[in-house]
């Protein structure tokens, strides 16, 4: 698929979705119905992207669901509002920030200090995922040389009582 079919893709998007805002109400189903009853030829010519940007989606929702399926003891993060997989800042071989997704139980102390460094560079405003990844670092904090996790160090602050 080239980039001028997936441009002409987004212009023809854009004219249904301003000819639905003249509608009383924006609707996403009509514009995904209209494109798939009224224009399935222009579709299948980017098919594979369309796929390909719901399979990311669907993964990046995942990601960020709170709960797993697949967990088969307790969730020592199940009273934070932290997705299954942390975003956590690195630097690449070329200094740029970026980030990494790594599991709840995977995260490491190192993991949890840069992730509370990077709200350093933020406002002050408290979000709560900000309040979470600090109450986790003074549960945790007496554990940092015993476990091997934050996961772990939570399930001894669980069974100290901390």
């Amino acid at each position: 698929m080239s980039s001028l079919e997936l441009r002409e893709f987004h212009n023809f998007l854009e004219g249904l979705i301003e000819g639905s805002s003249t509608e009383q109400r924006f609707s996403i189903d009509k514009v995904v119905g209209a494109i798939l009853h009224s224009h399935p030829k222009r579709l299948e010519k980017i098919q594979d992207h369309v796929i390909a940007l719901g399979l990311r989606t669907l993964i990046r929702n995942n990601c960020r669901a709170k709960v797993s399926s697949t967990n088969n003891g307790p969730d020592m993060f199940g009273h934070y509002h932290l997705g299954k997989r942390i975003p956590v800042p690195y630097k690449d071989e070329h200094g740029k920030l970026r980030w990494d997704r790594k599991r709840r139980s995977e995260l490491s102390f190192d993991d949890l200090d840069e992730v509370i460094a990077r709200w350093e560079d933020r406002p002050p405003k408290q979000s709560r995922d900000r309040k979470d990844f600090d109450e986790i670092a003074r549960r945790t904090a007496p554990y940092r040389d015993v476990a091997r996790t934050v996961g772990e160090a939570l399930e001894m602050a669980e069974r100290d009582g901390v």
